[in-house]
């Protein structure tokens, strides 16, 4: 009986072992699953946080220098210089748009009909022509038209130029340099002699025209002021 006993209460003893020992896997585990996504949320909260660091830090900057635009142009501007023929240089812009539209509706009827044999090929060939001339012209000023500055402009603190000129399509362009990017007359080596001057930056290559033979300097000393003594 007491042998019996023995072996039973043995039994038990390590059938209860075996099951606390079983039991404690699942909780050291679970505890592990349990932390492993808290640290991956934790590490998901930080890299967000730190992009949207980021991101602030960018929008801050690109703020800054549209604010910086901004208050560059809203600046008050006094007028130095304007050119009166610039508005009939704007006509003629407006009319290289006209040619275009002209001769991309008229030309392909008269290739249509030429095709029919219902005009001849003279016809044909002195339309072409006349369109393919009169387009070259119309572009090769205009290109010359929108290098021509039309006015010219000081800030009142004397630290920014604005300048005037027309685009391809004819509408007014305002350029905003500092007024020490801006090359004097002398370094460029133009003379109020001769019909165009050159209008010249240090940090660009586009050059500029614009005529004191045909234009007006309204301020000659904020003239002087930017280009330097004219001679």
């Amino acid at each position: 009986m007491a042998p019996a006993f023995g072996r039973c209460l043995q039994k038990e003893l390590w059938t209860r072992s075996w099951r606390r020992g079983d039991a404690r896997p699942p909780w050291i585990f679970g505890t592990w699953e349990c932390l492993q996504p808290q640290k991956q949320q934790v590490s998901g909260v930080t890299n967000y946080l730190r992009k949207q660091s980021v991101c602030l830090s960018h929008s801050a900057t690109a703020a800054a220098v549209q604010q910086k635009a901004v208050d560059g142009r809203t600046e008050e501007f006094k007028l130095v210089y304007r050119f009166p023929g610039i508005k009939y240089c704007r006509v003629v812009s407006r009319l290289k748009l006209l040619q275009t539209a002209t001769t991309v509706v008229t030309l392909p009827p008269i290739w249509y009909l030429y095709l029919q044999n219902q005009v001849s090929q003279n016809i044909v060939l002195y339309a072409t022509g006349l369109a393919v001339f009169a387009g070259a012209m119309l572009y090769s000023m205009s290109y010359f038209f929108r290098r021509i500055i039309g006015f010219i402009y000081l800030s009142e603190t004397g630290q920014t130029v604005r300048v005037a000129h027309l685009t391809f399509w004819g509408r007014r362009n305002d350029i905003y340099c500092p007024i020490e990017t801006v090359v004097t007359l002398d370094e460029v080596g133009d003379s109020k002699e001769e019909l165009l001057l050159q209008f010249k930056r240090y940090n660009s290559t586009d050059t500029l025209y614009f005529t004191v033979k045909y234009g007006q300097i309204v301020d000659r000393e904020k003239f002087t002021q930017i280009f330097g003594e004219l001679v």
